[in-house]
């Protein structure tokens, strides 16, 4: 068994398929702007790992669930990278970006946490 597509709750859906295109690379896999439906897929094609719902937030409650993790800087998402040094230096390089965790190696090996302009901490790991 494996995951297939998992939502991510978002401030602004269009705002963040601009972010996780543009600034993560991810690719599309269904887009309908008018209908605030952005499921994207991995940068190496979406047949070959999970995909992301971009879901807009429609209740208090998610809101509020959302803003505690951003507080407690709880990652939504764990992303793999081939090579979390040179992610986190080309992300570094960009003035916008939020870093809630610098470079670090530790028991579950070399990651740093990004916060994606939408509402939420993500963890990139080196896989």
């Amino acid at each position: 068994m494996h995951v297939l597509v998992t939502g991510v709750h978002v401030d602004d859906p269009a705002r963040a398929y601009a972010f996780y295109t543009e600034v993560l690379g991810f690719r599309d896999v269904l887009v309908v702007p008018g209908s605030d439906l952005y499921i994207l897929g991995p940068s190496t094609g979406w047949e070959l790992g999970a995909q992301i719902n971009l879901e807009p937030i429609t209740d208090p409650r998610t809101r509020a669930s959302q803003q505690h993790c951003l507080r407690e800087a709880r990652p939504v998402l764990m992303l793999g990278v081939p090579d979390a040094e040179l992610e986190y230096r080309r992300l570094k390089e960009r003035a916008d970006l939020v870093f809630r965790l610098e470079l670090t190696r530790d028991a579950i090996g070399l990651h740093f946490q990004i916060e994606d302009t939408v509402g939420n901490v993500l963890s990139i790991h080196e896989a």
